[in-house]
């Protein structure tokens, strides 16, 4: 990084109108609090109404040494840049990439003779790009697998994911085939956890928690059921292996309608037959 010699103040000559009136220069108005996302292209904007002969600088609170002043820059970094908006009056700040460390005030000065004009623009601790998902079964039957993914994405991969149920941790117990894997993926700044629990009982029932930072935290229910009978209930399979019971039940029984009428068909035959 390579620094310019500068004096502090502005070497051009206090702004003087036609007739020898004074123009005196003042700020528009521009947001003075700028939010971005880590990695993206800040932007502070510093825009002033008559600046004639007069030139804008910017800096970095506390320090004295410059960034820019008026189109020379004396901070030279190649993601620190000027940019002038003619038709708006503005001296523009933008950092490309912008980091955490890039926080903090920057001050836009516009020097007078003797004295000078002075507007600050806070840049906020950059957003990063993070998330957190968890999904998985969340209705089981006793003695079937619960099996959880939470996958967690952010810019700092985070170094491990911890497991909750009902506030309780959880930790990969063999003897209750309780298993927990990671994995992660650094090109996409991503790590991921699953949970497995092969044989779940009742008592793994609960509001199960995936954790990889304070703010990095996610939940999901999972429902135990208690199913005594091995047939599924209110299936189209069971409602069809009902029905073909019922069919076989009833063609299995005897037509006693028939049986009957034959039977008082033969006693009408044999008392005619006696007369």
């Amino acid at each position: 990084m390579e620094l310019k010699e500068w004096n502090g103040m502005d070497n051009n000559k206090c702004g003087v109108a036609a007739y020898g009136q004074v123009t005196i220069p003042s700020f528009t108005t521009t947001p003075t609090n700028v939010t971005v996302q880590k990695g993206a292209e800040a932007v502070m904007r510093c825009g002033v109404e008559n600046l004639g002969t007069k030139t804008v600088s910017w800096r970095k609170l506390p320090y004295n040494v410059p960034i820019t002043v008026g189109n020379e820059q004396f901070l030279e970094l190649q993601r620190f840049k000027l940019v002038q908006r003619v038709q708006f009056g503005e001296w523009n700040l933008h950092i490309k990439n912008a980091q955490t460390f890039d926080s903090g005030t920057y001050e836009c000065q516009v020097s007078l003779k003797g004295s000078s004009i002075r507007r600050n623009i806070t840049l906020k601790r950059p957003k990063e790009n993070r998330w957190n998902h968890i999904s998985g079964t969340q209705f089981v039957e006793k003695g079937t697998s619960i099996l959880l993914t939470c996958n967690v994405t952010s810019e700092d991969t985070p170094q491990s994911i911890d497991w909750f149920v009902e506030g309780r941790k959880i930790q990969t117990d063999y003897a209750r085939q309780v298993y927990i894997h990671q994995q992660v993926a650094l090109a996409e700044n991503m790590l991921s956890s699953t949970l497995e629990i092969e044989r779940a009982q009742m008592a793994d029932m609960g509001k199960y928690v995936c954790r990889a930072s304070k703010a990095l935290v996610t939940r999901i229910n999972v429902d135990v059921l208690n199913e005594t009978n091995n047939e599924k209930r209110d299936t189209p399979e069971s409602i069809q292996t009902s029905a073909n019971t019922m069919d076989g039940r009833n063609s299995s029984t005897p037509n006693t309608n028939g049986i009957y009428l034959c039977l008082l068909l033969t006693c009408i035959w044999i008392m005619q037959n006696l007369t």
